[in-house]
């Protein structure tokens, strides 16, 4: 049995970023549905509050945020690499952009325009992730971030009409950040006729589209938990562990994203890496859980 869960629903755009890396790494991996609203009771006694999907399961480690999920595919799955070491740097800031600008600048038009596809409680769950997040508040907004969206469309055309992904001859951890964020946005009729109008950006996002999922099997939530509650984490620190003086080890701390979703967790520092923090928590019911976030994009402090 693979050792990757994956929690995650259909309709996710990040969740449909980590199938795609999956599947270029030929992995195969169990995927949990996962409610797209709270309350996630499957899903926070693993994370301890963070609530957003996906989230990668390995045994009792947790990892959290996309961003560090693929750092851990790839060092634990390093062939085929995704992005070799002389494009990674412009890789992460290709994908931090995507994650983060680019997804804002789509998310709520192309909410919007499903809105009669979208239950009300939909609207309240994201309002409470996002304040502002409401189809009748929308409107005033919508005409800034969909002029936006299409700016950013041209420059990824203009890329794509000189080199056949976006660092070059082969995709990277780029494309897979910029293609989940396109692809969930063409449902949009604004974005979807902008892409069309964009020849070298539509046939790039054919051909992301086209790109396998990976190797996925259903499991249900209940045995996910069930396998974290049968595994002691293996707190051995890794080889690039670095002593951070704001984040001793032993120290409770708490963390919240630093855009939206702002369930925290809190967990006792167990070891840090440059761009990763492993917190130790305890759940009455799961036993011990150690959870791994990066430390780029959420607020981290040191309970007094």
């Amino acid at each position: 049995m693979s050792d990757l869960i994956l929690h995650e629903y259909e309709m996710s755009p990040f969740s449909e970023k980590m199938r795609k890396v999956l599947g270029f790494k030929g992995l195969t991996y169990h995927a949990v549905e996962q409610p797209n609203i709270a309350p996630k009771p499957a899903l926070t006694p693993l994370t301890g509050g963070y609530r957003r999907i996906p989230v990668l399961q390995i045994g009792a480690h947790i990892y959290c945020d996309t961003a560090l999920m693929v750092r851990e595919l790839e060092r634990r799955f390093p062939e085929p690499c995704l992005t070799p070491p002389h494009l990674l740097g412009a890789a992460e800031i290709i994908a931090d952009w995507a994650d983060h600008r680019l997804f804002s600048m789509s998310a709520m038009p192309t909410v919007i325009a499903l809105a009669e596809l979208l239950p009300p409680e939909f609207f309240e769950d994201r309002a409470k992730m996002s304040p502002g997040f409401t189809a009748e508040g929308a409107g005033a907004m919508l005409p800034h971030f969909e002029s936006q969206m299409l700016l950013a469309m041209s420059n990824l055309d203009s890329q794509l009409r000189a080199t056949p992904f976006l660092l070059g001859e082969n995709p990277t951890l780029a494309d897979m950040s910029v293609y989940h964020v396109l692809n969930f946005s063409s449902a949009a009729p604004v974005f979807g006729n902008g892409i069309a109008a964009r020849p070298a950006l539509n046939e790039w996002l054919e051909k992301m589209r086209g790109m396998e999922s990976g190797d996925a099997t259903p499991m249900e939530a209940s045995v996910a938990l069930e396998i974290a509650r049968a595994t002691h984490p293996d707190m051995t620190p890794p080889d690039d562990v670095v002593e951070d003086p704001a984040l001793p080890a032993d120290a409770q701390v708490t963390i919240q994203a630093d855009d939206y979703g702002q369930e925290v967790t809190q967990g006792k520092v167990v070891w840090t890496r440059d761009n990763e923090l492993a917190v130790l928590r305890h759940d009455a019911d799961l036993g011990d859980i150690l959870v791994h976030y990066p430390k780029q994009g959420y607020r981290i402090s040191v309970d007094s």
